[in-house]
């Protein structure tokens, strides 16, 4: 699936830019959105879960895991959400990575993949610190 850039498309004066951004991608089966700011010093993603979670939308199942990976604090969380009745299942994560803090998140039909899909996506993520 490609992605495209949320921000161009809603004002194609500011696109997604080092600084800050939001990319999406979609098909009957699946949603993902990532969003990306400058956060210079803050070693805590948390507040990118609650910016990228779409409450009442989006609601967060269990515990929150928080890890630490590559070098990178992590925090994931398993949601359940309302965007699309076809989609009611998903994950949300937040991690920083040098100057900029990110956040992800995934709408699918089963409530086994989200876990999966964020491993596959956050392995092929490189910090460039």
């Amino acid at each position: 699936m490609a992605f495209f850039d949320v921000s161009a498309q809603q004002n194609a004066g500011s696109p997604s830019t080092y600084s800050q951004g939001i990319i999406a991608s979609y098909n009957a089966n699946l949603f993902t959105q990532m969003v990306w700011q400058i956060s210079p010093g803050t070693e805590d993603p948390q507040f990118m879960l609650d910016l990228i979670l779409d409450e009442p939308i989006d609601t967060r199942v269990g515990t929150v895991e928080i890890k630490r990976v590559r070098d990178m604090n992590v925090v994931y969380t398993p949601i359940t959400t309302t965007a699309s009745p076809v989609l009611p299942f998903g994950g949300a994560a937040a991690w920083t990575c040098g100057d900029r803090a990110f956040a992800w998140k995934v709408y699918t039909p089963d409530e086994a993949s989200p876990p999966g899909l964020f491993e596959s996506a956050f392995a092929r993520f490189n910090c460039n610190r």
